[in-house]
């Protein structure tokens, strides 16, 4: 079976023989890469620190209006900063990308000039007083900017910590601005709910004011009160409907017309017809009109009336009254009836007294199932409104402590400065790369030229085509100017590496780092090791 695979030693052999293409090859590669490496321009970055300070005053006392975390803050403000208009204006006025007066250049220039300003948190391992553990928290951040002029990069860097410092002043102070505004507002809305209820609750008082729940024990106690007054009334109206009854059976029995009562001169006829017509009604009263008593009292009315006539009493009818006791008597029982007519209309008003509250009483669940409505809504409208003013006065206190700078602030630690030395591009990396690809290159084209050359050479190769190992093997035989050709292509090579090596060092002597610091480095190493 035949065996294509090449050997370590087979490797070395394709070297040796195409040294000289390895060599012009690695050497025109190593060159090109460094003039591409060193001709990069090169990139300054200038940078400043700017530290995450958190509120002096305690939480528990004021409370900041800003409730968005630190990162979230950096973040907003570096999208305000980093916005069209704010990007044209410092383009402007520092001249960093030229003439931006090109519509077509201008979005280029935005972008470039974005993805050239780099802003990084710096992170620091502390103890959670609260927990007692580590956690990593931000304490400040960095602002650079990317350019090719050192003096550019620094003003540019000093104009973004600028705006940074100042952007976020500005924006927490407008936020606690807007909050006050708009509790204010909101205070106010409540403000005028509440009056509106307040004047409700006033109308509804006015209109339904005798029945609302707080007087329904009063308006119970007064029907109460009423009622005994009322009782005690009819009493009252009964002890004088009585009194004048009794007074009224007295007067029929004296004789207007006597001078004295005492004379015992029987009644007139008119006075006898009068005291009859009393016990009449009296009688009437106890009994039936076919009782014997009635009848006897109906015959001798009937007689005095043919007596009397038709002109009646001569003494009543004439107003002629000589009996004082007739007189004494009459003003008592005259007296009684007003007093029983004031008792009666008294009487009369303590029944619509009592109708009047019994309605409120009527009235009172209806009037309690609104007025409780109103002022439930009263109680929790007021209860939000004062909520509100308080919550307007922290934030007042909290738009001072913005404004002061006492809440969560940034504070400038370290100014951006003047680059010296760029960090863009790494030109130790690309050497070192440049120099494996050219070591690559020159492999490469060794092997390359390996595979299209169709020369046979060596004894495997042989036995592999032929199918046999040959029975001798003849070495090489050199001349004279074989081996001065050897010897100049030998020296060719040492020479080259010699230059290349000199060109090397030249390159990171001027452009990576001194050859003297270089070293003292590799000594330090030395030592330390």
């Amino acid at each position: 079976m035949e065996n294509s695979e090449k050997s370590l030693l087979d490797y070395i052999d394709i070297l040796r023989r195409r040294k000289l293409h390895v060599i012009a090859s690695f050497a025109v590669t190593l060159l090109l890469s460094m003039v591409v490496v060193f001709s990069l321009p090169p990139i300054y970055q200038s940078q400043g620190v700017i530290l995450i300070e958190r509120q002096e005053v305690p939480h528990d006392l004021i409370r900041s209006t800003v409730t968005s975390y630190a990162e979230q803050q950096i973040e907003l403000v570096k999208r305000r900063i980093l916005s069209s208009h704010m990007i044209m204006e410092i383009l402007e006025k520092y001249d960093a990308y030229g003439d931006a007066s090109d519509p077509a250049t201008v979005s280029i220039f935005i972008e470039k000039f974005r993805s050239n300003v780099l802003v990084e948190m710096v992170n620091a391992t502390v103890i959670d007083p609260k927990r007692g553990r580590k956690q990593s928290v931000n304490i400040a951040f960095t602002v650079s900017f990317l350019d090719g002029s050192p003096q550019v990069a620094r003003q540019v860097a000093n104009e973004l910590v600028t705006l940074f410092l100042d952007e976020n002043v500005r924006v927490r102070t407008s936020k606690a601005a807007e909050t006050v505004a708009f509790l204010g507002d909101e205070a106010d809305k409540m403000q005028r709910s509440v009056q509106e209820l307040e004047e409700k609750i006033a109308s509804f008082k006015a209109e339904f004011g005798d029945s609302l729940p707080e007087l329904l024990e009063f308006n119970l106690s007064m029907i109460e009160s009423l009622e005994e007054k009322l009782q005690a009334n009819q009493l009252e109206s009964t002890k004088l409907t009585d009194q004048i009854h009794y007074m009224n059976m007295e007067l029929s029995n004296i004789d207007p017309s006597m001078a004295s009562a005492e004379d015992g001169i029987t009644a007139s006829p008119p006075v006898r017809l009068a005291q009859l017509n009393n016990e009449l009604s009296i009688l009437l009263n106890k009994y039936s009109a076919s009782h014997p008593d009635v009848k006897r009292v109906k015959r001798e009315i009937s007689t005095l009336e043919l007596q009397i006539g038709s002109g009646g009493s001569s003494a009543l009818a004439s107003g002629e009254i000589y009996n004082p006791l007739y007189r004494q008597m009459k003003m008592k029982i005259d007296a009684a009836e007003k007093q029983l007519q004031r008792t009666v209309k008294e009487r009369s008003n303590v029944e619509t007294d009592i109708a009047d509250y019994q309605s409120r009483v009527a009235r009172t669940h209806q009037v309690k199932r609104a007025y409780d409505d109103l002022t439930r809504d009263y109680e929790n409208k007021r209860a939000k409104y004062q909520e509100l003013r308080a919550k307007q006065l922290e934030a007042d206190v909290a738009q001072n402590l913005e404004s002061e700078s006492k809440a969560d602030s940034f504070t400038l630690i370290e100014p951006p400065r003047e680059p010296v030395t760029p960090v863009k591009p790494n030109r130790p990396m690309l050497a070192i790369f440049g120099l494996m690809l050219s070591g690559g290159v020159g492999m490469g084209l060794a092997l390359l030229l390996e595979m299209l050359d169709p020369s046979v050479r060596g004894i495997n190769n042989i036995s592999r085509i032929v199918g046999a190992e040959p029975l001798a093997v003849i070495p090489a035989m050199l001349t004279t100017d074989d081996i001065e050709k050897k010897y100049a292509a030998r020296k060719k090579i040492i020479f080259s590496l010699i230059g290349m090596s000199m060109l090397l060092l030249v390159v990171v002597h001027f452009f990576v780092i001194k050859l003297d610091l270089l070293w003292f480095k590799v000594l330090a190493a030395i030592n330390m090791l």
